[in-house]
Order: structure tokens, then C-alpha cells, then sequence
């Protein structure tokens, strides 16, 4: 059996980000804010923000930090 991640139609994620959002994310990523605390201050869901990250992250567009997964 395979898994398919966001299969279900009712997680509602908006993963469509505006230039101004990636300014603000970069800036408040640069300023070591959590995911949780990004997402609140950018009104998304912690889930699309976490995406970001990991979206950024393979691309090499953000700096590593040094927290892990559990502290979003």
C-alpha cells in the first residue's frame, strides 16, 4: 500500500505565495522566528510555511538553523 501525502481533499492549503510573502518569510526566517511564529505573523497555516521551508531549503534559498523538526 502507498502513502501520498495530502490526498485528502479537506487540508484547504493555500501553497501559492506572493514576492512580497517570500520577502517577508526570508526576513522573519533570517530572524530565527519559528515556523509557528512565521505563520501566524504571515496569516497562513503552520503546514504551508513548513512547506516553504522545505521548498527553500532544497533549493539552497535559506541558511540551515539550528532547531529541529518538533520545535516548529
Amino acid at each position: 500500500m502507498n502513502y501520498f501525502l495530502f490526498e485528502a481533499d479537506d487540508h484547504d492549503l493555500n501553497l501559492i505565495f506572493s514576492e512580497e510573502e517570500l520577502e517577508v518569510f526570508r526576513e522573519l526566517w533570517s530572524e530565527n522566528i519559528s515556523v509557528r511564529g512565521i505563520a501566524e505573523k504571515m496569516s497562513r497555516k503552520t503546514s504551508e510555511v513548513a512547506l516553504l521551508v522545505f521548498d527553500h531549503a532544497e533549493r539552497g534559498l535559506i541558511k540551515q538553523r539550528d532547531r529541529s523538526l518538533h520545535r516548529l
